[in-house]
């Protein structure tokens, strides 16, 4: 199940009641930042390092075999890159949700990477409470970035010009009356849980609401969903 498919755009709890450690899997072709990640995480409370992956084409192998809540991607990888590997492991059931590594160079491709699927962005030479705080909004359904790369999100997708916000309102139009409403929520970041409170609806129909409204505007997530309204303001 994706995000969408999700109760609450987050990764399910575990079965015994008590509260685990996001399980998280990091992705990058450089062994020093997968040293540096280890030595980050190794302190994170509440965080387990459970895999890492050199290149792009590991990705989905590795996720398979370890199960993780939330993926740290690198962008630039020799066979295939971080966007690629994304939209490949985005689509598939029960995906982990997805951080963009990037540096300071890199930032064009945040555009890209939200539309492969990606929930949330930041740059490598972080701060380790800022990565801490970044896997944990990814985990809890929320849209983790650092300032650089939302100015970069914005110049490159939110403001990319008037042909792009008609097809974005191109794209809106199609959805039904009760497919806009509940869009128009998630835009607000309220839960799935919420929504159909807020509606009178099953949490079932939400995410049937939801997973149409993807369909029809062409987008992987609810993070996707929000950026074509924003688009098309």
């Amino acid at each position: 199940m994706n995000d969408i498919d999700r109760p609450d755009g987050a990764s399910l709890p575990a079965h015994d009641g008590a509260e685990r450690a996001i399980r998280v899997m990091a992705v990058d072709d450089d062994p020093m930042v997968l040293d540096l990640i280890r030595v980050m995480l190794k302190a994170a409370p509440g965080i387990e390092l459970v895999a890492t992956a050199s290149d792009g084409d590991e990705v989905i192998g590795v996720v398979t075999a370890h199960h993780p809540d939330v993926v740290l991607m690198d962008v630039r990888m020799e066979r295939i890159n971080g966007i690629d590997a994304t939209r490949a492991l985005t689509r598939r059931p029960n995906a982990p949700r997805v951080i963009i590594l990037t540096t300071f160079d890199e930032q064009e491709y945040v555009p890209q990477a939200m539309d492969a699927g990606a929930v949330g962005f930041i740059l490598k030479a972080s701060a380790r409470e800022a990565l801490y705080g970044a896997i944990r909004d990814a985990h809890e359904g929320r849209s983790p970035m650092s300032p650089a790369s939302a100015a970069h999100l914005r110049t490159g997708y939110l403001d990319a010009g008037g042909a792009a916000r008609m097809d974005a309102r191109a794209k809106l139009a199609r959805l039904s009356d009760r497919e806009r409403e509940i869009v128009e929520m998630v835009a607000q970041e309220m839960s799935n849980p919420a929504i159909a409170a807020e509606l009178f609806l099953s949490e079932s129909t939400v995410k049937q609401h939801l997973t149409s409204a993807a369909t029809k505007l062409g987008v992987t997530g609810r993070v996707g969903i929000a950026m074509v309204l924003a688009r098309a303001e």
